[in-house]
């Protein structure tokens, strides 16, 4: 089996004054990954729901305990809204279907924490001043979702279909892996395979 090398890292975001300092450390370390810590943008759970395929390869790298899976309080009532809003469920059902599939894949919700929003607001001030954000009026919310998971969660992989989110993480060098994928309604099996092919490539031994 192929051994690579993994960075470890603490994360750790602190405020001092106005100032945010000190928020990461790296060890590398040549050992075999076990699993990814995986955080899920509200988008990306309204594609669970609309996409089988989505579902049944989540559920072989569930199945082989390689995957821990979070989200947010926030993230799931803006799927919610997503659901109810752009694909007409009705409010119970869409909350039924975020249910089962947070139950399917023991998906864990962390609270927001309040005191998060300054170090969020300070972030999305340096991603403004250095790049041009599309969805300007909803980026400062997703990155919140973001920020918290990667604090609370120490999450290692963020899945997304905002490329602002991509794009910011690299200027700000955060210490995650971003996944981009398409709207549920555009993925096909073939691409959906594509996204956990490097998983699948090297199976954990156990």
């Amino acid at each position: 089996m192929k051994k690579e090398i993994e960075e470890r890292r603490s994360v750790a975001l602190r405020q001092k004054g106005n100032k945010i300092d000190g928020y990461k450390s790296y060890e590398k370390n040549n050992f075999i990954a076990e699993e990814d810590i995986i955080g899920l943008d509200a988008n990306v759970l309204v594609d669970i729901i609309e996409s089988e395929e989505f579902k049944e390869e989540i559920e072989i790298f569930v199945s082989l305990g390689e995957l821990k899976i979070y989200t947010t309080n926030i993230a799931l009532g803006e799927a919610r809204h997503v659901l109810v809003k752009k694909r007409k469920y009705s409010f119970d059902k869409a909350t039924d279907e975020l249910n089962k599939i947070l139950n399917r894949f023991d998906i864990q919700i962390i609270k927001h924490k309040r005191e998060m929003d300054i170090i969020v607001e300070e972030f999305v001030e340096k991603v403004k001043k250095g790049m041009y954000i599309n969805n300007i009026s909803t980026f400062p919310n997703d990155f919140r979702i973001l920020i918290n998971l990667l604090e609370q969660a120490d999450v290692n992989l963020y899945i997304t279909e905002d490329k602002d989110i991509e794009k910011a993480v690299k200027l700000l060098n955060l210490p995650i892996r971003i996944k981009i994928i398409g709207e549920a309604s555009n993925l096909s099996g073939s691409k959906i395979k594509e996204f956990f092919k490097e998983k699948r490539r090297f199976p954990h031994k156990r």
